[in-house]
This record gives C-alpha cells, structure tokens and sequence, in this order.
C-alpha cells in the first residue's frame, strides 16, 4: 500500500516538474486572445494579414507564464444583426441602422458582413495552434477561460467584456478582478473591432492594458495605423513583442513548443 502510494505520489510530481511553463510567472497580468478564430484567418472574413500574428501568439503561449488566460469567441446565431444576409438589399460592407434594445429612440449603425462564427461551423473554431497550446495548458497552472460573445440576434459585441450597447456584459471582468488582475496583454483580431472594442472597455474598467502590435492584424496597414493611434488616445500603450519581453523577461523554456 505505501509502496503504491509512493509509486504515484513520485508520479505526480514527474509529471508536474515536465510542465514545460516559462519559470516566471507574469503576476497580476492577463493574456487576451481576441477572436482568433478560423473565419478570421482564412474563412469567410478572412484576410492575407491575419495569419502573420500567429508566430508571436504562440510566443506568448509557448515561453510566458500566465495566471489567467482569455479566449474571445464571436458566437453569432443564424441571422445576426451583423450577417448582410440578415437585411434584405444589402451586402457585405454596407451599414444600417439598428434600435437601442434598451432605448427605442435611440439608434446606432451596425456594419455588416457576411455570416461568420456560426456555432458549430469550422469558421467559429479558435485557429488549430492556438487551440492545442490552450487545451494544453487547461489542468495545470493556467486559468483558461472562453467568452463567446454576441450570441443576442439584435446586437453585436465587439469588446470582449460587453456588447456594443452594454446591455449585456460577459463573465470577463468579474473573473479577471478573482484572479487579481490588473494588467491586460491584448493580442488578435482585428485590430479595428473586436480588439479595438476590447481594449477600450478594458481602459474604461480601470486596466492597465497593452497591445502587442505584431500580434494584432486587420485588413490593411492604413487601417491598423489608425485603429492603433485611437487606443493610444485612450490610453492604450502598444509595443512590439520584442520590446515588451525586453521590458519583462523570463528565461525561456522551448520544450513545450518542441513537444507541439
């Protein structure tokens, strides 16, 4: 009995000593991963940008140390507000108007696309690599969380902690304040929404929030400079991935990103 127990107690603490985290923890600060999912890679809203963020995301996963990690996910139901098939007479890119659902006379403009991150559709699945590294580190010494957003037909949700109208918020802020968070590190897609949205909202609730800017993309480099001086008006500090692990360094582990 004491021999089996020791057999699985040395075990134990095999397999916890071959989790290949970084050997520093980045205390107090959050990894945001926004909408880094299929449709916006290489599906229907995809574009030839997106994917050059990849390298440095999995960086982040692969050789930092988190306390929390969260995964946006635009989680649109058949004929959401934001499907151009979901308005007679439109097309993608167009825009129209939409009522408060809190304030009928109050109005604003809803852009549409084509339909996207549809539950159960391969284009709402978090991109492969950026899945695995996820799955592979839920159980251990990270925090995962997912936060599907704009599931409401009638209203869109940019940022990761509410919908645009603030009607309804997610679970994102009250699980970052349980885990003592104070810092956000943005990363993902697109720079000019869902990341814009996310990161606002995180400066308004009281973060201190940075966007990697090498690991954020959108449409075009016009688009993503603009996007980019806007948060910094709001108070956004954006850095390249190199700068911010010179300004917060850990000693690298590769094993993880060896095993994957």
């Amino acid at each position: 009995m004491l021999g089996s127990l020791l057999t699985v107690t040395i075990a134990l603490v095999a397999a916890v000593a071959a989790v290949p985290f970084s050997s520093r923890l980045h205390k107090h600060t959050a990894l945001l991963l926004i909408d880094i999912q299929n449709d916006f890679i290489n599906g229907s809203l995809g574009s030839p940008r997106a994917s050059a963020i990849l390298p440095k995301v999995y960086d982040l996963l692969d050789d930092h140390q988190w306390p929390f990690i969260a995964a946006s996910q635009d989680w649109h139901p058949e004929g959401h507000v934001s499907f151009a098939s979901a308005h007679s007479g439109t097309e993608p890119g167009d825009a129209v108007n939409i009522t408060f659902l809190d304030s009928p006379l109050k109005q604003e403009t809803q852009g549409v696309y084509a339909d996207h991150c549809i539950p159960g559709t391969w284009g709402a699945e978090i991109e492969d690599g950026v899945k695995t590294r996820l799955q592979y580190l839920e159980g251990y010494r990270t925090t995962v969380n997912y936060i599907k957003k704009a599931q409401n037909h009638s209203v869109d949700s940019y940022s990761a902690f509410a919908d645009n109208q603030y009607h309804q918020f997610t679970t994102l802020n009250s699980e970052l304040t349980l885990h003592g968070i104070e810092t956000l590190i943005v990363t993902g897609l697109i720079t000019n929404a869902c990341v814009r949205g996310t990161s606002i909202d995180g400066i308004k609730l009281g973060y201190e929030v940075i966007l990697i800017e090498d690991a954020t993309e959108t449409v075009s480099a016009e688009v993503k400079a603009a996007a980019i001086e806007e948060l910094e008006g709001w108070g956004v500090e954006v850095m390249s991935l190199t700068d911010w692990e010179a300004a917060n360094p850990t000693r690298l582990r590769k094993q993880y990103a060896r095993e994957l």
